[in-house]
C-alpha cells in the first residue's frame, strides 16, 4: 500500500481553501494548506509534494514565485495547478512561462479541479479501496 499523495494548496481566501481541500481529501490526497506565499514556500520546503495548487494573486510571494520555488525545490518534478480570477491571456502565458503546468481560471466546477489534480498526479489508493465519489453540483 502506498501513501497518499500530498498536494500543496495555496488560496488566501479561506472558504475556497477549505471547499478545495475537502475535495481534494475526498478524492484520497493528504493536502497541506495555506493562505500566504512565504508560509507556503516554508511548506514547500519541508513537505514531499506531488503536487501544488497555486492561487495567482497572493500575500507575501505572488503565485508566480511561488510557482518558481517549488519548481526549484523539486527539480521541476512537481506539477503545479494555478487558479486565478485573472484569466488573460497575458497572465496566462506568463504563467506558463514560470513552470504552471496547468491554468484554472475562477470561478471553475470544484470536479475540475479534482479533475486535474487526478490528471497530473493519480492518487494513491490501496488495492480493493476505494474513495467515495463526491458530487458537487452537476456534471455538463
Amino acid at each position: 500500500m502506498r501513501a497518499p499523495r500530498t498536494i500543496l494548496l495555496v488560496e488566501d481566501q479561506t472558504e475556497l481553501r477549505e471547499a478545495i481541500a475537502f475535495v481534494l481529501r475526498c478524492h484520497g490526497y493528504t493536502v497541506v494548506t495555506s493562505g500566504d506565499g512565504v508560509e507556503a514556500a516554508e511548506l514547500a520546503g519541508r513537505e514531499s509534494l506531488d503536487l501544488a495548487v497555486i492561487d495567482m494573486m497572493l500575500p507575501g510571494l505572488s503565485g508566480f514565485q511561488l510557482t518558481q520555488r517549488v519548481k526549484e525545490q523539486s527539480n521541476g518534478l512537481v506539477p503545479v495547478i494555478m487558479i486565478s480570477g485573472n484569466s488573460s491571456a497575458a497572465h496566462q502565458d506568463y504563467a506558463h512561462a514560470s513552470g504552471v503546468d496547468l491554468f484554472l481560471a475562477k470561478p471553475f466546477p470544484l470536479h475540475a479541479l479534482a479533475d486535474a489534480a487526478r490528471a497530473l498526479c493519480p492518487p494513491a489508493i490501496a488495492a480493493g479501496s476505494r474513495t467515495t465519489p463526491l458530487v458537487v453540483g452537476s456534471r455538463p
